[in-house]
């Protein structure tokens, strides 16, 4: 399987004036999840301002998490904090150009933003409450181990997840029930969920959330605006007593980026709770 390796922003909200508030270093949670299921982290830095933490450099160190540096050149807005979102689509962008196909991008926030962006009807793919994450105190180092011991299952789950999202884009549908498809998936989180729990890793389950950047707009039930449609697909839960865990796939009216960041996939946080 090709190497996936994901370019994370930093946490940011968007202004409803206009541009982002950013700051402050990537939540325990979301560090672990994307160090745990993509093969390299890339955490872009830039002239203006330096961001990090101990975990940070201690993934840069192992040389599992990269810091490409981006020089701006010409004017640039740095007053809304636009510059880090800058930042991460000229790695993603260079990336890309050097290992293509391999990359995509993370956006730490519940709406994704752009440096050039526009509204257009898209599908939301979440993996709701059946993601296995090492809990926020657990050691990088022995997750990393862990890594090197279960690269098998991880790689199958990440296998399967690209199918579901790569089939919505070639038939440009909604997917309902492909119980195949959907019963290799559930299986290959609960492989993971039984190795970490045989690890002695303490785990948590989170979500997994995208964006299929493409123009569904010709699917049925599309032109319902925000609104859109939606369908659910529930899984057994990896914990007990947890309601709806699942996947979850929304048809409605999405931000995407433009031509500056050409990703099929951009991963969001999710803004579903859990209530555990």
């Amino acid at each position: 399987m090709n190497k996936k390796g994901i370019v994370v922003s930093p946490p940011f909200k968007p202004i409803y004036t206009g541009g982002i508030s950013c700051g402050g270093s990537p939540d325990p949670i979301e560090l672990r999840k994307y160090l745990m299921y993509w093969d390299e982290i890339d955490y872009p830095s830039n002239m203006l301002i330096h961001i990090s933490s101990p975990e940070i450099d201690y993934l840069e160190q192992s040389g599992k998490l990269k810091r490409t540096h981006v020089r701006f050149q010409g004017s640039i807005n740095s007053g809304q904090g636009e510059f880090f979102i800058q930042a991460q689509e000229a790695a993603f962008r260079k990336n890309q150009e050097e290992e293509p196909g391999c990359w995509t991008i993370a956006q730490l926030a519940d709406i994704p933003f752009y440096t050039q962006q526009s509204a257009s009807v898209g599908v939301e793919v979440e993996l709701y409450d059946m993601l296995p994450v090492p809990s926020a105190d657990t050691p990088l180092a022995d997750i990393l181990e862990f890594k090197e011991k279960r690269q098998d299952e991880l790689t199958a789950f990440r296998c399967h997840m690209d199918e579901v999202n790569e089939n919505i884009l070639s038939s440009r549908d909604v997917p309902r029930a492909r119980n195949a498809q959907m019963a290799r998936v559930e299986l290959a989180l609960k492989d993971i969920d039984k190795t970490l729990s045989e690890s002695g890793i303490k785990r948590i389950t989170t979500h997994l959330k995208n964006v299929i950047n493409a123009d569904f707009s010709g699917i049925a039930g599309a032109g319902l605006g925000s609104a859109g449609v939606s369908a659910f697909i529930g899984m057994s839960p990896l914990i007990a007593g947890v309601a709806g865990a699942g996947l979850v796939f929304g048809v409605k009216s999405l931000i995407m980026p433009s031509n500056q960041c050409p990703t099929d996939l951009s991963y969001i946080n999710s803004i579903r709770k859990n209530f555990r």
